[in-house]
């Protein structure tokens, strides 16, 4: 699913410059900025509307109009077909699809077509290629792969969800079956086995989505006992309250008592270390791989000369960016804050690799913006590790041995639980 927004929100980017509806979103955003939550929702459901209406190839219009649904928790499906059926038509083929699916689904509205969404979108994926990769693949393949690999499992917690509420319980069986086997097979061959970041997104879904086929079929004890996995799991997050809430009443109904309840609920500690994570902020899954560091011989903006050597016997965190590139500048502050919480010490560091060519702009934008962390000059370099597209923005974590372990593009602004999972994820690395 990551990966599908990712494509959507780069699309809706890329189309910004020429659409008129940006300059309309703006003006409307700075008017109603004070509004409350609820007022701001029914403004914009009221003047998308007209957006629409006006420019009916906008993809800015009819992404605001879907904000405004979903601010606005409507049931309309007729509304929600509307929507989401034109951002199909204006977005890539097989991007926006899989999104429409999970509106519809989760909304509780175009049942059948969500449903029948879901599974020719699949089908589709299903039917791509997906030869051996060679010993020697390119790091860009390997990336590749994880995501082709991932882009069936929210199209599977979709079709399930649409299965059970049509009461079409075998199938959602087979599919929450799948679904599983995924989490078993290719999840654990493609992404870091870290349960800091499979709950409650990717590890909890199973027992979620069969908690709420045993509920349809009047399996309560069933429901309880799948539901506990997740709510009784120390790195699910509890503010994430609806599965506690639910099982509780589950277990009250079924006779159980408040002491059964206490020791059926109770949640151990998280290991030492492991960060606790902040309200709102879900970890997200590192690509793991196995590429070896290529040769280097970097200058950095200090006039140090930095050799592959320089990475051995410590766990390093290599952060690809460019002083123009401004999604990049929402994580450099949290890239800041990791470097001052490790530079002391000798098992870990952070360094950063920059594309920029012009070294005058670049010391003027660290100056302006008061980092301090090593960045590293390599426009060639990162381009033959990344593709253009692939580049900006990503981190790399790298073992003791020069070899680059996990990888993950993106990460959130000023974000004390990236900073946490960065120091967490270093430390681990390194104690391997």
């Amino acid at each position: 699913m990551k990966a599908v927004l990712v494509l959507v929100f780069l699309g809706v980017v890329l189309a910004a410059q020429n659409d008129p509806a940006v300059a309309a979103y703006q003006a409307w955003d700075q008017s109603h900025r004070t509004d409350g939550w609820a007022a701001r929702g029914k403004s914009l459901l009221d003047v998308s509307a007209e957006w629409v209406k006006k420019w009916p190839d906008s993809r800015m219009a009819w992404n605001q109009r879907r904000v405004a649904l979903l601010e606005t928790r409507s049931r309309d499906s007729d509304l929600w077909k509307q929507v989401d059926e034109n951002l199909i038509r204006l977005n890539p083929p097989h991007t926006f699809a899989a999104l429409a699916a999970y509106d519809w689904v989760t909304a509780g509205v175009n049942l059948k077509e969500g449903e029948s969404l879901a599974a020719s979108e699949i089908a589709w994926l299903d039917s791509q290629p997906h030869p051996a990769l060679p010993p020697d693949a390119p790091l860009s393949e390997l990336l590749e792969r994880a995501e082709s690999s991932a882009r069936p499992f929210g199209l599977l917690g979709t079709l399930a969800s649409a299965q059970i509420q049509r009461k079409e319980f075998s199938d959602a069986g087979k599919t929450i079956d799948r679904l599983h086997g995924w989490l078993d097979g290719d999840f654990k061959r493609y992404f870091d086995d870290d349960p800091l970041e499979t709950y409650p997104d990717y590890g909890a879904k199973y027992f979620l989505l069969s908690g709420q086929l045993a509920e349809a079929e009047d399996r309560p004890a069933d429901a309880v006992a799948f539901y506990r996995e997740v709510i009784a799991n120390p790195y699910y997050r509890r503010e994430y309250n609806g599965p506690v809430q639910h099982t509780r009443e589950l277990w009250d109904r079924l006779g159980g008592t408040s002491a059964g309840w206490a020791a059926l609920s109770a949640v151990p500690p998280l290991p030492d270390g492991v960060p606790k994570g902040f309200r709102g902020m879900p970890f997200e899954p590192w690509i793991a791989v196995d590429y070896r560091l290529p040769e280097m011989r970097l200058e950095d903006m200090g006039g140090r000369t930095w050799t592959s050597t320089d990475f051995r016997g410590k766990a390093t965190l290599v952060y690809l960016w460019a002083s123009w590139c401004a999604p990049c500048w929402t994580t450099l502050p949290a890239i800041q804050s990791a470097f001052n919480a490790t530079k002391a010490r000798r098992d870990v560091q952070v360094v950063t690799l920059s594309v920029d060519e012009d070294r005058s702009k670049l010391a003027a934008f660290l100056k302006q913006r008061g980092y301090t962390f090593p960045v590293l000059l390599g426009k060639e370099y990162a381009e033959g590790l990344l593709p253009a597209d692939k580049l900006m923005s990503q981190m790399l974590i790298v073992d003791g041995e020069d070899s680059i372990r996990l990888i993950r593009q993106f990460g959130r602004a000023r974000d004390e639980a990236l900073i946490a999972e960065l120091s967490y994820k270093l430390s681990r690395m390194a104690s391997r």
